[in-house]
């Protein structure tokens, strides 16, 4: 029968802005901001951290329903208690809420890896053999070294100037590529500058050519909508520790068909 979790009612003045910020405030609480550091000539003052770009903070609300949690755990997929089948449960649902926050197709797959980096180098080794992969050498380096790792022929394509090039670029490379499966793995905001990708017309421009795409959207996610559907790409790898989640677990979603031929993982 299905299992539900009870948790403890929120502490709305704790957090008084979980329900609804507004304009003039939208900022969520989150973990770690009464923080104090060290100074090389005494004293402490308040920590400011700069690195959000790598690893965001928790939200104290995500924080709260993983700590609401906590009592109820047990064995997922893996018991017959009625705590395994809670937590079983659970993790099934949060594969359709990730899903519907990316806006999956109805066949697409969900796996949950331990990161960004883990969910490509996961489908580098589900690609058929042989497969041609252009990358832009902008591209983070989990999205420049794992494809030929695992044996497939790379093209680095050069730094763009405007979304215009990109998209002509990556047209002439697919045009003088070798008949053969083709992959486009592209960043959807850069880990660098902070700019914004053409991904749907990239993404589009691949599929006239029968390549797949493949986002990275680690840096993408956390501020802007990122739809599968919408953009016309074939897969989308995020982390979670860079959405305001605690932890690092990592999302691979979208076709199925090169996946499930793939070897173990």
């Amino acid at each position: 029968m299905p299992v539900t979790l009870t948790t403890p009612a929120r502490n709305t003045a704790a957090h008084p802005t979980d329900a609804h910020p507004t304009d003039a405030d939208c900022r969520l609480p989150v973990l770690g901001d009464e923080v104090r550091a060290p100074l090389a000539g005494g004293g402490e003052i308040g920590y400011a951290a700069l690195d959000y770009a790598a690893s965001a903070p928790a939200l104290r609300a995500v924080w709260d329903e993983v700590a609401a949690y906590a009592p109820y755990y047990g064995s997922v997929h893996r018991g017959a208690g009625h705590l395994s089948q809670l937590s079983t449960d659970l993790y099934e649902e949060s594969r359709r809420t990730v899903a519907a926050f990316l806006g999956c197709r109805p066949d697409d797959e969900l796996i949950f890896t331990r990161s960004t980096t883990d969910s490509l180098n996961l489908l580098a080794g589900a690609l058929p053999a042989g497969t041609q992969v252009f990358v832009f050498e902008t591209e983070h380096h989990a999205a420049l070294l794992p494809w030929a790792h695992h044996g497939h022929t790379v093209s680095y394509l050069p730094a763009p100037r405007s979304t215009g090039q990109a998209v002509a670029t990556l047209v002439t490379a697919l045009a003088d590529a070798a008949p053969g499966p083709k992959l486009l793995c592209v960043t959807g905001a850069s880990n660098v500058t902070g700019e914004l990708w053409p991904v749907a017309e990239l993404a589009t421009a691949a599929r006239r050519a029968g390549a797949r795409t493949v986002l990275d959207a680690a840096q993408l996610a956390p501020h802007r909508p990122v739809d599968i559907t919408a953009l016309g790409v074939d897969w989308v790898a995020f982390s979670g520790h860079k959405l305001y989640a605690p932890f690092g677990a990592g999302v691979l979603a979208g076709r199925a068909d090169w996946l499930r031929g793939a070897r173990p993982y």
